[in-house]
């Protein structure tokens, strides 16, 4: 079984997915759902707001609904765990959508180290009950999620000047434009003149929104795509290195290498034998989700690559022993309480924010 998971609740307007994957290309991406990321192994790059990051282990983002980003593995193998859930969830409490400001590469120098390693423990002990055995099971996992909500509130306020506009966001026509452009023809040489000619655009134009959104610029961008299909053709075929370099938009050997090698540390070939996964991409399109027994050897400390916080360890050992049904009658009673507790919480939060517009 997959670590993959939809859970839907239509009276509290509740759209829940979380999964386990690795992360492998460089893609570009938007969506509606308010994202929780927190990587448990390798390293991977995050290009969003005009920044790269570089997250490792136990590092949390939070990427609000609408705003364009991007990842890419920087070491073979790399696992993250996702939570997306519906800016429509909000609609209870507020007419705009809350932003967030939720980085723990920005913020753990101000000391707030504990309230993400609180959240990433949530959504660890969350895939405890990703399989939504029962009705309880359903209450639990629901119920953990509501307490990430009022983390997020509690430590990581919204600031009440601050509403979503969809027209600022990275799904705006123009940088799609640009976007689509390159993912279509990155195989073919492409300047600013190109995309000027093709999009309308200014030249100048071009390079700042890209520079802008993504952080780099838009040669970067088109060599990071190139890569992407480069690494696809390395983990999936047994095409000669120099035959990938040139399919894929690159001049030739040489530069190939180069650019893979500051990008990854090591050369193509050595990449190559290092993936464990590879034969399980369909597409450079595709995610590879994680098998929940492996998640769970992973939580639990077990992976040889792991190096998990105890806590986590026990959480999984002890939850796993969760068997006696008075116990699971009483937790259940504690959650009901909880969720109860978190509605009137964010019911005051609701007012005083209002208050502060």
């Amino acid at each position: 079984m997959k670590a993959h998971v939809i859970y839907k609740n239509k009276r509290s307007n509740l759209t829940l997915k979380q999964y386990a994957y690795y992360i492998t290309y460089y893609k570009y991406n938007w969506h509606r759902d308010v994202e929780l990321i927190t990587l448990l192994e390798g390293e991977i790059e995050v290009n969003i707001h005009g920044e790269s990051y570089v997250m490792k282990e136990k590092d949390v983002m939070l990427i609000n609904s609408n705003i364009g980003h991007a990842t890419m593995a920087r070491k073979p193998d790399s696992i993250a765990m996702v939570l997306h859930f519906s800016p429509e969830y909000f609609s209870h409490w507020f007419k705009e959508q809350p932003i967030f400001h939720l980085n723990s590469l920005e913020m753990t120098r101000h000391g707030k180290k504990e309230f993400f390693d609180e959240i990433r423990h949530k959504m660890i002990q969350m895939t405890s009950y990703m399989e939504l055995k029962s009705k309880s099971e359903e209450i639990i996992y629901e119920s953990l999620f509501h307490s990430i909500i009022a983390d997020l509130f509690i430590h990581f306020p919204p600031h009440p000047d601050e509403t979503y506009d969809a027209l600022t966001t990275s799904g705006n026509e123009k940088i799609i434009k640009i976007i689509d452009y390159i993912n279509n023809h990155f195989r073919e040489k492409i300047t600013l003149e190109v995309l000027q000619e093709v999009t309308g655009y200014n030249k100048s134009y071009i390079s700042q929104i890209i520079k802008q959104d993504l952080g780099i610029n838009y040669y970067e961008y088109l060599t990071r795509v190139r890569m992407r299909e480069a690494i696809y053709s390395l983990t999936s075929t047994k095409e000669r290195i120099s035959d990938i370099s040139f399919n894929n938009g690159f001049s030739d050997v040489k530069s190939f290498n180069t650019a893979f090698k500051e990008r990854f540390g090591k050369s193509p070939s050595e990449y190559r034998k290092s993936l464990v996964h590879s034969q399980k991409q369909g597409s450079s399109n595709d995610k590879i989700y994680v098998e929940l027994e492996t998640l769970r050897e992973i939580l639990n400390g077990s992976s040889k690559k792991s190096s998990g916080p105890d806590f986590e360890k026990n959480l999984l050992q002890e939850q796993e022993k969760i068997d006696d049904s008075k116990l699971q009658e009483e937790i259940l009673q504690e959650v009901t309480l909880e969720i109860a507790q978190l509605r009137n919480r964010f019911d005051k939060l609701a007012e005083k924010i209002d208050k502060l517009k």
